[in-house]
């Protein structure tokens, strides 16, 4: 399936939404609004299979119409204040109404994990590429994130229709019988991913980020309210690059999580 140009900045401006909607809303309402941009895609998506086109721009009208009664009568089930909602879906009509018309070209969507994977050590101090995987628990770590790195906050920015990237670090290495479960991944730039499988980086049980090559310890990652983290992974990367006590680094000086 692909997109033409301007259904993908419309998709996207739909997927910025989502993510704004997540901060903006208060704390009980917002999660009821989280796979927005999801909905649209697919909906969308549906609609151009059956004519058999790529997806257009009236695909993506069609289908936010769609999304939008929906949200409308959620926010009036669940008791909330109409006004927030309202404007927040004035705010995205207007976007999607705004975003100019180009020719209706179709260029391929790519999926949100990189294809090429990343290099990762073997264990006999050379490195190789391995596939990123792509799970369900991939992806919902990345719509959590909306690509953003947990350790150094960089988004790294594409062209469109793909826009951003990122990876899915496992803290318990694949290779190591670690789990495709979001307790056991790590939103990650490529950087930070490739520091982190290479023992350049680990956490510590309250998951402050300790520099193994400075030996300088950094912020606590960043952590969706969602996002647990299983201590027991955290300890087994540890273990794995800087000592045989797994119990040591255990703990370092408390700092809140960043949302």
């Amino acid at each position: 399936m692909t997109y033409t140009t301007r259904a993908a900045l419309q998709w996207d401006m739909v997927r910025v939404a989502e993510a704004a909607w997540d901060a903006v809303l208060p704390e009980p309402y917002a999660g009821f609004f989280v796979r927005i941009g999801d909905h649209v895609s697919r909906i969308a998506g549906t609609l151009a299979a059956t004519e058999r086109t790529a997806i257009h721009s009236v695909h993506i009208q069609a289908a936010w119409t769609l999304v939008r009664r929906a949200v409308q009568d959620t926010s009036c089930l669940i008791g909330m204040d109409r006004r927030t909602v309202d404007g927040l879906i004035q705010e995205l009509d207007d976007g999607l109404g705004g975003i100019p018309a180009p020719g209706e070209d179709a260029p391929p969507i790519l999926p949100n994990a990189p294809e090429a994977g990343h290099w990762v050590p073997t264990g006999r101090g050379t490195y190789e590429d391995r596939p990123q995987a792509d799970s369900s628990a991939v992806r919902k770590l990345k719509r959590w994130y909306q690509d953003r790195c947990q350790m150094c906050g960089t988004v790294l920015v594409l062209p469109a229709p793909r826009h951003r990237s990122s990876e899915a670090a496992h803290i318990r290495a694949r290779e190591d019988g670690g789990p495709d479960v979001v307790e056991n991944l790590l939103c990650l730039c490529p950087n930070c991913h490739t520091r982190f499988d290479a023992g350049a980086l680990v956490l510590t049980d309250d998951l402050m980020i300790l520099d193994m090559v400075t030996g300088a310890l950094g912020k606590k990652i960043t952590l969706h309210r969602w996002h647990f983290i299983d201590t027991e992974y955290v300890r087994h990367h540890r273990h794995r690059w800087t000592t045989n006590d797994p119990t040591q680094l255990a703990s370092a000086p408390s700092m809140p999580a960043e949302h």
